[in-house]
């Protein structure tokens, strides 16, 4: 396990983040809230250029890393198309697991924000779309 997943693992954090050396960010909250959560806190501008490390990365996640355009990815477990989206924007990306899809618990059906987001690569239109269904499933 990398450095940054281990340190993600010891604190019990869902997705941290890190600039210039220094935790700038860390949630326990999982799924893509935390990754909302530090968009509107710091901006992408402060965003851009730092090491995030989450748990769990699909598309959806990824799009949102895209618009705070981080310079690495560390990923417990990430999709294929996850770590393709990122890596194409030159994006280092570390993953332990890589796997074909998120899916709901029951395994059967993609996660209501995977199943919104799929076709999408632009993260500026998925953004503000991820943002908008999360506030009408409020």
């Amino acid at each position: 396990m990398d450095a940054y997943l281990a340190e993600l693992d010891k604190r019990g954090m869902c997705l941290m983040v890190w600039k210039g050396g220094e935790v700038v960010f860390s949630s326990p909250s999982k799924g893509i809230r935390p990754h909302l959560e530090i968009i509107e806190r710091l901006g992408r501008e402060k965003l851009a250029g730092s090491v995030m490390a989450d748990k769990i990365v699909g598309r959806a996640a990824a799009l949102l890393m895209l618009y705070s355009v981080p310079a690495e990815v560390h990923a417990g477990v990430i999709t294929t198309i996850a770590k393709n989206l990122l890596r194409a924007k030159g994006i280092k990306v570390c993953p332990e697991i890589e796997i074909p899809a998120i899916k709901e618990k029951d395994g059967r059906i993609y996660c209501p924000f995977e199943a919104m987001v799929q076709g999408i690569s632009d993260p500026e239109e998925a953004y503000p779309a991820i943002v908008a269904k999360m506030r009408a499933m409020k």
